[in-house]
This record gives structure tokens, sequence and C-alpha cells, in this order.
């Protein structure tokens, strides 16, 4: 009965979802309010805890939060400069007579690329789909699914950076415990994008490249490693995979897409992603700096006593996604009705999804420290019946047993759906698959991380982001259209997941 309740305010949230017109915002805030009053009323916590906890939890969703502000002041800009328009028309151009490859590498190579430097990929990509003669339905389809396969490494790094926090270990460590997911996950992805684009033709002559394809995906995050530098997972990956499939590519006679005309009106275009990347490879593989910006500016902020939240200003991704931003006004040359346009534009954008982004975590942090009481010596957990995580360990163990591998996946799937974001659903579920798995004897990391990455594949099925690819083309209500389409490939997807986290149930590092 305790886990029925612990777990309530996300099936309140999924219900509103399902059965009423609630957006994303409004849904969380009604399993927010959930949790707040069983934390009080049914879990006997203190409300000092609750009131800290939430303000711990709002801090704690800032690299999330304030990077849909940045990506999206940064695509207003680019919108506004015109150098959306220049990207579409180059990337149609690519590779414009095998319709196959140019959708792999718009939406896999160039998605993942996209999604690892902060851009939107949906927002970016389905217009592009359109324009190379794809119905909308399929056009939001494609661009939802595709860069899944490396959601994990999105927005430089953060899922991975919330997960190390979340499960209390280093990045490089994290990452390490991704990797069996990545080759596995990236392969089914491909496979999917052919399908739904090209049908079982596409699948045909596609299949030895989504091999390749995942083989990149794992030797990419290997070098990442490597390099000490698991954040541009992405960024390497996606490059990669671009390059790839272009050399595969044989162009006709007097075909050429790279005039130097082109090249130099692309440049500009994409300048603030190009500045972008350069900021981020200095600050992350520059030692000193990275050092100075990861750990002695982390920025500690301990409300809980003993459970600081690192704010890390310096070295977050929004930091620098606001800089080469603001740098590319310059490139632009955008004049005062310009950057009025780009401001009210930016703030009529960003109220809703920053709200989404920033609820779940003020839900999962109040669920973390539901039951704990100031005592004397700090804030304590004195009855381990009254944590909403424990109870809802303590009933999915009773329930799933030795099955609970293949459970999570699936879990992590129902947050993506739910929360909109991989991040926000890592953040709601870890410690609660970190104490399954405990207490079910199975690798606790390994599950979390299959959580983590089945909450990635639920991009094809977030409501969220699929009303976003549909605002692209302006044709918002098709997004309702697409979720039957797409649900099933996502089941089959994280059935594969599930098997390999089966496989590592009790594999440790």
């Amino acid at each position: 009965m305790d886990g029925l309740v612990a777990f309530s305010p996300v099936l309140i949230i999924l219900l509103a979802l399902l059965f009423t017109r609630s957006s994303v915002g409004l849904a969380g805030l009604f399993g927010l309010s959930a949790a707040f009053f069983l934390s009080v009323f049914y879990f006997q916590t203190s409300i000092e805890i609750l009131l800290r906890s939430l303000i711990a939890g709002f801090l704690a969703s800032l690299p999330v939060s304030m990077i849909v502000v940045a990506s999206l002041l940064q695509l207003t800009i680019m919108e506004t400069g015109g150098a959306m328009n220049t990207v579409i028309l180059f990337s149609k151009g690519l590779c414009e007579k095998d319709k196959m490859l140019q959708t792999l590498i718009l939406v896999v190579g160039f998605g993942t690329i996209l999604s690892s430097i902060g851009a939107v990929p949906v927002t970016v990509i389905t217009p592009v789909l359109v324009a190379m003669g794809y119905s909308s339905i399929k056009s939001i389809s494609l661009a939802a699914l595709g860069y899944d396969s490396l959601c994990t490494y999105t927005i430089l790094g953060v899922p991975l950076v919330v997960f190390s926090d979340m499960i209390g270990i280093d990045l490089i460590s994290a990452a390490k415990y991704f990797l069996p997911f990545v080759s596995v996950v990236s392969f089914s992805i491909s496979l999917a994008v052919l399908y739904m684009a090209g049908g079982m033709n596409f699948l045909k002559r596609g299949f030895w490249l989504s091999i390749l394809i995942g083989i990149i995906a794992f030797l990419g995050s290997e070098f990442s490693i490597i390099l000490r530098v698991p954040v541009i997972t992405g960024l390497i990956v996606g490059v990669l995979v671009v390059i790839a499939i272009m050399s595969l590519y044989k162009p006709r006679n007097g075909e050429n897409a790279f005039r130097v005309d082109r090249k130099i009106n692309v440049i500009k275009a994409i300048s603030p992603w190009l500045i972008l990347i350069g900021f981020i490879l200095f600050v992350n593989l520059c030692t000193p700096v990275r050092f100075a910006f990861y750990e002695f500016l982390s920025m500690p902020i301990d409300l809980l006593r003993g459970k600081p939240v690192y704010l890390r200003v310096f070295w977050q991704a929004y930091t620098w996604i606001f800089v080469s931003s603001l740098i590319s006004i310059f490139i632009y040359k955008l004049n005062k009705q310009q950057l009025k346009t780009v401001f009210h534009k930016t703030k009529t954008r960003v109220v809703k999804p920053f709200w989404s982004a920033t609820i779940f975590f003020l839900i999962a942090y109040i669920m973390l420290h539901s039951g704990y009481q100031k005592t004397y010596s700090g804030f304590e957990l004195l009855n381990f019946q009254n944590n909403m995580i424990h109870a809802m360990a303590a009933s999915s163990a009773k329930l799933f047993k030795d099955l609970y591998p293949l459970f999570t996946p699936f879990l992590g799937v129902l947050g993506g759906f739910v929360t909109g974001t991989q991040t926000s659903a890592t953040a709601m579920f870890a410690n609660y698959t970190m104490e399954t798995s405990r207490l079910l004897n199975f690798s606790p990391i390994f599950m979390t991380a299959a959580v983590a990455f089945g909450s990635g594949l639920a991009s094809a099925i977030s409501p969220s982001k699929l009303q976003n690819a549909a605002a692209s083309i302006d044709k918002i209500g098709e997004e309702r259209k697409v979720l039957p389409k797409t649900f099933y490939v996502v089941l089959l997807m994280a059935l594969l997941t599930a098997l390999v986290s089966y496989f590592l149930r009790y594999h440790t590092l």
C-alpha cells in the first residue's frame, strides 16, 4: 500500500497527460502538489525539509532549465538573422540523390550533433524533412526519433552530469556504465529510422550501415572516456557518423553540394554552434581550466546538510550557449528592431519549457527527502518506511523480483513520456532504481543506466517534443497522429535495451 501511495504523484501526472488536455507543466504541478501533500500528511515529513528540498531541487534543475532558455535564445537569434533558412537549404542538398543516406545524415548524424551542442533537433530537422518530401507526420516522427541513440549525451552531457550527481559517482565512471547500452540502442534507432523513412526497402539497404553506426557510437563513446571528456561524446559520435555516411555517397557528374559560396554562407549561419564547440572543447580539454571550473569553482550550496547541490556556473553548457549566442548578434549584425523581436519571441517561448524542465526536479527532491525530520545532529530519516523512494523500492522488489532488470528500461520510457526529458526522468527515478536494485542484489548503477537509456527512447513519444516538432512546420495537432506510429517502435527498442539490462544485472565494473 505504501508503495502505491508513494507512486501516486507519477500516476497522477500520467493520467493528466493521457486523459486531459493538461500541458506537461500543469500535469507536473498536479504531481508536485500530490507529492507535497503526501509527504506531510502520510509520510510525516518536516515542512522545513520540504521547503529546503524545493529550493535544492530548483538549483539542481538549472543545468536543464537554463539550457532551455539559452538554446531557445540561440535558436531565435539564428531565425531572426536568417541563419536557419541557410542551414535548412544546405542540409537539404546533402546526398540529395540518395534519400536513404540523406535521411540518416540529417536524422541520426546531424540530430546527434545538434542535440549535443544544445540546439533543438526537432525544430531544425522537421522542416528539412518536409522540404525533402516527407509527410508532416513522418517528418515529426523521424525528427523526434533520430537523435535518441545518444540522448544520454545531449546538451553537452547534461543527462550524464545529472546521472552522476544523483547516484554519487564521477563522470568518467558514469560514462563507463552507459557504454554497454550505446551500440545496441544506436543500432536499433538507426533501424527504426530506416524503416519509418522507407519501409523494408530502406531497412534492407541500410542494415549493415546501422551496424556500422552502432560500432561508431561505441568507439566514439570509448574514445571520449579515454580523453576524459564524456560530455562531448554526442559531438564526437555525430561527426563520425556524418563522415562515415558521406564517404558512402557517390555524387553524380556535375553534382557539387560544397561550392565555395555555399560554404561561406553556411559557416556564417552556424557560427554560434562553431563558437560554442570551440568554448566547450577549451573548457573540457584544457585540464587546468576544467579543474578550475568543475572542481575549484563548483559552488556547492548545502541546503540539506551533507547533500550539496553543485552549481558549476562557469562549466555548465548553458553559460557558453549564452556567450556564443551574444557573440552571434554581432556576426549577424542584428539591428535594434531585430533585437527587440528576439527578446519578445524568446520571452514568449521559454516560460512553459522552463517550468516543465524544473517541476520534475522539485518532485524528485521532495520524494527523495520525504520522511526526514530535523534533529539535533541535522536532518535524519528516522523511519525508512516514511520515505517515498524506499516505499516504492520495497514494493517493486516484491512485485518484480528477478524480472526487475527487464522492467527498468520501460520505467525509463514511462519517465521520459511523463517528464518530456531524459534528464528529468533520471532525476525522478535514479534513487528509486538504486534502492530497488540493492534490495534485489542487482547492479544498482547498471540498472539505473538502463532507466536512463529507456527515458531517452521516450523522446519519440514525448508530447512536448512532438509538439515542438509540429510547431516548427505550423502543424500543431499533427503530433497526436504521430504517437500511435512511434509507440510500438519505442516499446520494441525498450525491449532490446531490457535484454542488455538483464544480461548486466549482476555485472560490476
